[in-house]
């Protein structure tokens, strides 16, 4: 491949979980966790809470899976150079699952050797490792287990180019991302690009994250000197960097629980991330201007931190940090995008190599001395002249060979109706299946399809044009549609209007009785913090439909807010014939059991089923922990020895994910 740029398409082998069908139900109230308060001055100028949403709407989740390791396929595009060889998987997001350094023989990201879903994501399903790209709300972004659009064209001076695309459903824009490796470059460049084609503007979130190799030594190198802090549940705060309380933060194997930062870079500064480790190689992430935003995330070298590292792999796989580019300065905040606007930037991904004692002495002197490095090898003039160079290739209509679903059609046939223009008409999102012809034939004739309450929905919508159809349509030719009313009661919900959303459900279930509008009507009174009602009518919900795992996980986990212990045993108990071992509800069966007296029965579960049989634990969700605790003191109280109310308790390392929680293990055993 002598100086060659080339672009294949092939089939890798993986051992892989096995990720089943998204479900049945749509993705309704996801609580307010990541809503902050900050202390912070009225000059900081963030966007904090802008764009925040409770809901996943329209979106299912992809929450049936294993921790299986079955040899896979999956599809491959790999472009490569004499510096460079870059994987990507448009069948996991599009991610670039490996990014590998011919010169320095040497991996620059973390390549997880399995495909392991587990519950982080936006959707719950998502994989640790690669670089990620996210786009529209905060969170691994709704297709990062998805399919999405792969096409190839060659550029001006003879470069391939691989172009990834897909309509963002939340926030109805879209987003593709063109990446080139010229033949003599040591960088791997992404031209990323996302079009809002709306009259409104949008709030806008993106962010590109980076898995490199946690290593003893290895320092973060950024041009700022303070940095925003998300720190469990306080709130967003700034400190200076890289020294706090005698500790250099730039060193991720320092900090002991998860943490992110990000950093405040000077508007006027370039642009970079590197992760370099101690011998003064790793890799460099530097963008235009407009990814103004710099992070870095560790799991923390805790026990808890240390847990998840090990959850998210195999006995193969490598413990990771993140670093990542943002629009904004945090992922607290999202920033207007303006309607019928396209906003463009440059991502370059390189290898870094360096003397040791040149960045890992002097914060401010590493700085400098990355910053020279980076001037030399890929000047911050060149990445704005490339952005503009490639403008035409941007727009560019060229056929998918991959395909995602298509979103993108659908939309583009509502603009056209209403005399708006198409977004983004260039990109090809292929032809419209039953899916997408549920809400054509609304578009065509003005009245909605009317199912049977047994199927099962083909698809949801809350966009505000089809909302106005749905509006239209209960006051004409559907007053009488169950189904209608449902899925307006659906868009009310995704506006955070439960009174109203209530209303249509309610409409819905006197119309006729179904598993989909019970469920509606839980979720609104669980954003009401009503978990009595809320429990009462998913119970409801699963009555209709009592086969569906999804339903009866969350039925069971309702059970526990209100307290309904027996009813979180029946539910159990009803599921075993088809998911007996299934690590959540066993977890909550135990919790149900600690609280009507059987403790030792539930200590025997929680030890039994509360480490990695829990396949879909979710990221920050503390419960099975805190739950085994009670047990513990509850145990220590019934034998006369009951524990102060902060005292420690010590549980099994194994059980034990907390990210914000200090304790310490001798690594070399535990891991």
């Amino acid at each position: 491949m002598k100086n060659m740029s080339t672009l294949t398409y092939e089939k890798i082998k993986i051992p892989a979980a096995h990720l089943g069908k998204s479900s049945e139900y749509p993705i309704l109230f996801t609580g307010r966790r990541f809503y902050k308060d900050s202390p912070l001055e009225e000059d900081e100028g963030l966007f904090l809470n802008y764009g925040y949403v409770e809901n996943a709407l329209p979106y299912t989740a992809q929450d049936i899976y294993d921790h299986a390791e079955e040899i896979q396929e999956f599809d491959a595009v790999i472009i490569e150079n004499d510096y460079l060889k870059a994987t990507f998987l448009p069948g996991v997001g599009g991610k670039l699952w490996s990014l590998y350094d011919k010169k320095g023989k040497k991996d620059l990201i973390v390549e997880n050797p399995v495909f392991k879903p587990c519950n982080l994501a936006i959707r719950n399903a998502w994989t640790a490792g690669g670089v990620e790209w996210n786009c529209g709300v905060r969170g691994h972004h709704p297709l990062t287990c998805d399919n999405v659009f792969a096409a190839d064209y060659v550029s001006e001076d003879g470069t391939p180019v691989l172009r990834l695309y897909a309509f963002e459903r939340i926030r109805a824009v879209t987003y593709q991302m063109d990446f080139y490796l010229p033949k003599n470059s040591p960088f791997l460049l992404g031209r990323m690009r996302i079009v809002n084609g709306a009259d409104k503007p949008v709030p806008m979130y993106w962010w590109s994250n980076i898995a490199v190799p946690q290593e003893e030594g290895a320092r973060v190198v950024v041009p700022a000197n303070e940095t925003y802090v998300n720190h469990a549940m306080d709130p967003v705060y700034k400190i200076s960097i890289p020294m706090v309380n005698g500790v250099d933060q730039s060193y991720p194997t320092n900090h002991v629980e998860t943490i992110d930062h990000f950093y405040k870079i000077p508007e006027d500064s370039r642009k970079y991330e590197a992760h370099i480790g101690k011998d003064g190689t790793g890799i460099i992430h530097a963008s235009t201007k407009r990814l103004k935003g710099r992070k870095m995330f560790v799991w923390g070298m805790s026990v808890g931190g240390q847990n998840w590292q090990k959850f998210l792999t195999n006995e193969k796989g490598q413990p990771y940090v993140e670093i990542q580019a943002g629009l904004a300065y945090t992922q607290n905040e999202c920033l207007m995008f303006p309607g019928h606007t396209a906003w463009e930037w440059v991502e370059a991904y390189g290898a870094i190599g360096m003397k040791p004692e040149d960045v890992h002495g002097d914060y401010k002197e590493s700085q400098k001395n990355v910053e020279k490095w980076l001037d030399n090898w890929l000047p911050e003039g060149e990445m704005d002249d490339f952005l503009v160079r490639t403008k035409n290739d941007a727009i560019k209509a060229i056929t998918p060979v991959m395909l995602g679903d298509a979103w993108g059609t659908l939309d583009n046939e509502i603009k056209l109706k209403r005399g708006s223009k198409e977004t983004a008409a260039y990109l090809n999102f292929g032809e419209m299946k039953e899916e997408q012809l549920l809400w054509h034939r609304l578009l065509t004739t003005g009245k909605f399809d009317e199912p049977l309450p047994e199927e099962a929905p083909l698809s949801f919508m809350v966009q505000e044009e089809w909302f106005e159809l749905l509006k239209k349509c209960v006051k004409d030719n559907d007053k009488e549609n169950w189904y209608a009313w449902y899925h307006l009661g659906l868009g009310w919900f995704a506006r955070e209007d439960y009174e109203r959303a209530q209303e249509c459900f309610e409409k819905s279930i006197e119309l006729k009785e179904s598993t989909w509008a019970y469920h509606g009507l839980a979720n609104v009174f669980e954003a009401e913090n009503d978990y009595k009602k809320a429990a009462i009518f998913l119970k409801k919900a699963f009555d209709l439909n009592s086969t569906n795992i999804t339903i009866a996980k969350e039925a069971a986990r309702y059970a526990v807010l209100a307290e309904d212990y027996e009813g979180v045993i029946d539910i159990v108990e009803r599921m075993k014939a088809i998911c007996p071992n299934d690590g959540i509800l066993q977890c909550n069966y135990a919790m149900a059991l600690a609280h009507t007296g059987h403790l030792e029965q539930a200590k025997e579960i929680f030890e039994a089923y509360g480490d990695e049989a829990v396949v879909d634990r979710r990221e920050g969700a503390d419960g099975i922990t805190d739950e085994y605790i009670y047990v513990l003191k509850e145990l220590a109280k019934r034998d006369g020895c009951p524990l102060n109310e902060n005292e420690d308790v010590e549980i099994p390392y194994n059980i034990d994910y907390r990210m914000y929680h200090t304790r310490m293990v001798d690594l070399k055993k535990f891991m």
